[in-house]
This record gives structure tokens, C-alpha cells and sequence, in this order.
């Protein structure tokens, strides 16, 4: 477990092997424990933050629409973020030890 801070679903995290994490978390142990160069690593780190915060603001912008076609296009758009953070937080663990 990188965290054991309550987790709220406005803030930035994401699911690990072995539980979730704030995203702040991941990022300070991960660069800590690099196990690839660290500017590559913080690039992963930057993608990964890019879709968290994505994901946070199509949950917000879902609450808000009315009409179906938009709720199920953003929705699906939402999901496709989550995805592409899963694939990211799985690179981001296979080249950091976050073991330790």
C-alpha cells in the first residue's frame, strides 16, 4: 500500500496490483525508485496525470448533461480515459520499484 490517506473520487488516483493510491503518492515513490531513467518515468507520470484530471472533469461534466446522446458519448469517452490510465499505471509500476 503506497498510501494510507482516505481517498475521495475528486481527487487524483488510481488502482494498483495491490490496492488504489492517491496519484501524488504514486508519483513520489515511483520517481524515488525509478527503475528506468527518471525524465521517461516523469513523462509517464505527466500522461497518467493528464487522464486522472481528465477522467475527474467527464464525471463532473456528466452530472450536468440532460440530453442521453451527450451523457453516453462523454461516458464512453470517460471510460476510454480510465483505460489508457490503468495501461499508464501499469507501466508506471512495471519501471518503479513501489515496493519498497
Amino acid at each position: 500500500m503506497l498510501c494510507n490517506n482516505t481517498i475521495y473520487w475528486d481527487e487524483l488516483f488510481t488502482y494498483l496490483k495491490n490496492g488504489v493510491a492517491h496519484y501524488t503518492c504514486l508519483r513520489e515513490k515511483a520517481i524515488r525508485n525509478a527503475k528506468i531513467d527518471s525524465k521517461e518515468l516523469t513523462l509517464l507520470l505527466d500522461s497518467l496525470e493528464e487522464e486522472l484530471k481528465s477522467i475527474v472533469s467527464y464525471k463532473q461534466k456528466l452530472s450536468s448533461l440532460q440530453n442521453e446522446e451527450a451523457k453516453k458519448t462523454l461516458d464512453q469517452i470517460e471510460k476510454d480515459a480510465e483505460k489508457n490510465a490503468g495501461i499508464l499505471t501499469r507501466l508506471i509500476e512495471k519501471f518503479s520499484d513501489l515496493s519498497q
